[in-house]
C-alpha cells in the first residue's frame, strides 16, 4: 500500500510541474518556471523515496532525498525573492 502512495505523490509532481511548464510557456511568466523547476526536481525526490523504501530498503539514501529537497525549496525560494524585485 505504501508504494502506491510513494507513486502517486511522484505522479501528483509530476502533473504540477508540467502544468507549472505550460502556464510558463503560455504566459512567460517567470515565477512559473521556478515552480516547474521545484516540481521537477519533487518528481526525482519522490521518486528516490520509491526506490528508498521498496526496491532497496536496506539501503539508506535519505541525505540524498533531503539534499534533493533542499534543491528544489532552494530555486522556488530563489524565484519567489527575485522575480518579486524585478
Amino acid at each position: 500500500m505504501a508504494f502506491t502512495v510513494y507513486l502517486l505523490c511522484a505522479f501528483a509532481s509530476l502533473v504540477c510541474a508540467v502544468l507549472l511548464l505550460r502556464g510558463y510557456r503560455a504566459t512567460g511568466m517567470r515565477l512559473l518556471f521556478w515552480g516547474a523547476l521545484c516540481f521537477s526536481i519533487f518528481v526525482a525526490t519522490n521518486s528516490l523515496l520509491f526506490v528508498d523504501l521498496v526496491v532497496f530498503p536496506q539501503l539508506d539514501l535519505a541525505p540524498y532525498r533531503h539534499g534533493f529537497t533542499l534543491v528544489a525549496l532552494s530555486l522556488l525560494l530563489y524565484g519567489l525573492i527575485f522575480e518579486t524585485q524585478s
